[in-house]
């Protein structure tokens, strides 16, 4: 019998790996600077192509990408150096 519906799309997969020993602040701390990276990589696309179809699309992905680093800064300064929340 033949599907009429097609199966979704597939995940790109992940080709990295995550060490389980890894101390939740440090993969904050890297997350963030993870996204410092992009948020740039973002804001210079949008300046160097202004007004260009798409550029919106981008300029909202460096907006999500800002506001998770706030997000992540937001944990480390309700979080003491142990990781616990105060």
């Amino acid at each position: 019998m033949k599907k009429i519906v097609p199966d979704p799309p597939q995940r790109n997969p992940f080709y990295a790996s995550i060490h389980p020993d890894l101390f939740p602040p440090d993969a904050l701390a890297h997350a963030c600077e993870l996204l410092r990276g992009v948020s740039s990589t973002l804001e210079a696309h949008c300046r160097v192509h202004t007004g260009e179809p798409g550029t919106p699309i981008v300029a909202n992905a460096a907006h999500c990408t800002d506001t998770a680093l706030a997000l992540i800064e937001h944990v480390f300064d309700c979080c003491n150096g142990e990781g616990v929340v105060r």
